[in-house]
């Protein structure tokens, strides 16, 4: 008896761990990222960003399109970025306390900054460290730049969520694998981590659709100078 309990025993738990690990694939729906954990050194600086958890981006993709929605400071700042991979054409929708912004450009039309990000970046796998986020199999990805002051990223991606978007703040410019459904963002001043907390593979097309009535239009040299160089952080 006491062997056909732990036969049975261990039926389940191999069951269990094929379920959690067979997450079927998907090449079109919505990510939800959330940031989770924030921290700093610096009282004022960890009281800034405090304030930040639980920031949501949301991630739509089919094809080869997708669409960054991002909601930041009570809605003081609402972000949008489309992103046309087979066109190479960008769209992004800005409104800063209403004042709303539209810029149309070519993927490769990103800052000098950005550019550098690109060439100068390391990207490694190492694809024994894994874990599961939301039923999906991951495996650790590490991100370095000698010139951009000890800043690291490390994070888990997935090649099961069939997308190029890319939402890692500043390194927009990069090309991973696969979706990043976790990742951090340290250096000497602070670290910040974003995790996925729901994925879908249900979207409606009609995200994909861009309404840009009310929203001034700009070249991305324009928008850069009204940002005062911040446009390179943010990815552009």
């Amino acid at each position: 008896m006491k062997n056909l309990l732990y036969i049975k025993v261990v039926i389940i738990l191999l069951s269990t761990s094929y379920s959690a690990w067979s997450q079927k694939s998907i090449e079109k729906g919505f990510i939800k990222m959330e940031i989770t954990k924030v921290s700093s050194d610096d009282p004022e600086m960890d009281m800034m960003l405090s304030a930040m958890k639980g920031t949501q981006t949301d991630v739509y993709f089919k094809e080869e399109q997708y669409v960054t929605s991002m909601d930041m400071m009570g809605g003081m700042m609402k972000m949008k970025v489309q992103v046309d991979q087979s066109s190479k054409r960008m769209n992004l929708l800005m409104d800063m306390m209403g004042q709303k912004t539209w810029v149309e450009s070519g993927i490769d039309d990103r800052s000098e900054e950005q550019k550098q990000v690109a060439a100068s970046s390391k990207i490694t796998y190492d694809k024994k460290d894994t874990k599961e986020i939301l039923g999906y199999k991951c495996y650790k990805v590490t991100v370095t730049n000698p010139e951009m002051d000890g800043t690291t990223v490390t994070g888990y991606v997935t090649e099961d969520i069939k997308t190029k978007a890319n939402i890692i703040q500043g390194f927009q410019s990069l090309e991973f694998a696969g979706f990043t459904l976790e990742y951090t963002i340290a250096n000497p001043q602070l670290s910040m981590t974003m995790t996925a907390v729901e994925v879908s593979d249900k979207v409606d097309d009609a995200i994909f659709m861009l309404d840009t009535k009310g929203y001034k239009k700009m070249t991305m040299e324009e928008f850069q100078k009204t940002m005062g160089g911040m446009g390179g952080n943010l990815g552009f």
